[in-house]
């Protein structure tokens, strides 16, 4: 297998001359395809991005969206106030308001998270676009192209964009997020991750963006495993860890189990033991003391015999008893 199977070693530009965006929130439009979506703007593109969330302080967030919107070249973004981290609970909710914007605006290029991602927003959106991109193209007939993007997880890419010369611009874009810049260092690290994805790409390519692109309508082709799919591997290999500790638990208590029913079964032999010897001990103490009455017997027979009473006086006259 080559190495070329699993990630692109060459990159190619996204293509597409009406692109609509959708963003869980504001920003991600930025840290996930900013860089292409400043070539697409530059080519003349149509772009329209869409954020699906509003949570707290949406005023200023989209306001910051709209400022990054200004440096990379597309209109300001437009906001749908779904509840921030409630998607997961309004999949199809968002499918249908994504389908009738996909109805609106037609566009042949449709940007969306990927479900690798770890926030459930994004995997939600994934889900959604996926849904609205199948239903769009089967009952208008048409033709779309879903680019799936990495934020906060690295994808399985098919696609790479080569986004040395608007590397620049994009960290001028991603600075308009204040707001979060100051909860984490997320420019540094897209940064970080752009530079990364530039690993297969030769010394000319110094950040890139990466995608997993598909005709919408083909998801059953594709594989692309979710954090629950890996939390569930992780919670089976865990699993197997486990039975395997408690067969080992069980192999030992039942070895301990044996153990002590030798030890028991030695107990009873002792006990055993001792209670018979305890019996003998008891039979020779009432033989010792059967023979102890007899000679008392005896021995007051022999103080009761004439001859000892005459002894008994001889011994008095003779001064010794």
């Amino acid at each position: 297998m080559r190495e070329a199977w699993y990630v692109p070693y060459t990159p190619t530009p996204l293509e597409g001359s009406r692109v609509l965006v959708l963003a869980p929130h504001p920003d991600d439009e930025v840290f996930g395809c900013g860089g292409a979506l400043a070539q697409l703007a530059a080519r003349g593109a149509e772009i329209r991005v869409v954020i699906a969330t509003q949570g707290p302080q949406a005023a200023l967030r989209l306001a910051e969206s709209t400022r990054a919107a200004a440096v990379l070249g597309y209109p300001a973004p437009i906001n749908w106030a779904f509840p921030d981290r409630g998607l997961e609970q309004a999949i199809d909710a968002l499918a249908d308001t994504l389908l009738e914007a996909l109805e609106a605006f037609t566009p042949d290029l449709l940007l969306a998270p990927s479900s690798f991602e770890m926030h459930p927003d994004h995997r939600a959106a994934c889900d959604a676009a996926l849904k609205a991109g199948e239903r769009f193209v089967a009952k208008h007939n048409a033709s779309l192209s879903i680019a799936l993007y990495e934020i906060g997880v690295p994808l399985s890419a098919n696609q790479l964009v080569d986004i040395s010369q608007e590397g620049e611009l994009k960290a001028r874009a991603m600075q308009c997020f204040a707001s979060q810049l100051a909860e984490q260092r997320y420019a540094d690290q897209i940064d970080g991750l752009n530079r990364y994805r530039s690993y297969t790409l030769g010394l000319s390519v110094t950040r890139a963006e990466a995608f997993h692109v598909l005709a919408a309508g083909e998801r059953g082709d594709i594989e692309l495993p979710s954090v629950q799919d890996q939390a569930l591997w992780r919670c089976e290999a865990a699993l197997a860890r486990t039975q395997a500790q408690l067969q080992s638990q069980a192999q030992a208590l039942g070895q301990m189990q044996a153990e002590h029913v030798h030890a028991i079964e030695a107990l009873k032999r002792e006990n055993a033991a001792l209670v018979d010897q305890a019996h003998e001990d008891r039979q020779a103490l009432a033989q010792s003391e059967q023979a102890k009455r007899g000679a008392e017997q005896e021995l007051q027979a022999i103080y009761a015999t004439r001859g000892w009473r005459w002894l008994s006086r001889l011994k008095s006259l003779l001064g010794r008893g």
